[in-house]
């Protein structure tokens, strides 16, 4: 099973908000988690999270776990999609909470 994602976890993949050329390969970090649910002291990461880019743009975390929520919203993991600017993937998660 996948780690359940926190705040600092990297998602990896593009950015599509850039001129020229349209995307380009990103990386960045989820900012935005559980106000009061954590994992090894971080917050953990939820469908409609935010990401952020490394050129400071952003992302949504669109999918989770299918059947373990956090504060009714489900539980973003390692394999969790983000799409918005930041079109990708979630690579890290908390090596001691895993979900389906």
């Amino acid at each position: 099973m996948p780690g359940t994602s926190r705040i600092g976890d990297i998602w990896t993949g593009q950015c599509c908000c850039h001129s020229s050329p349209t995307c380009i390969p990103m990386s960045g970090y989820i900012v935005s988690g559980s106000p009061n649910i954590k994992s090894t002291s971080s917050a953990q990461g939820r469908l409609s999270d935010i990401t952020i880019g490394g050129c400071g743009h952003s992302g949504t975390i669109v999918t989770g776990s299918p059947t373990v929520l956090g504060n009714s919203l489900q539980k973003a993991k390692v394999g969790s999609l983000v799409t918005g600017c930041n079109i990708g993937v979630v690579v890290t998660g908390s090596p001691s909470h895993t979900v389906p």
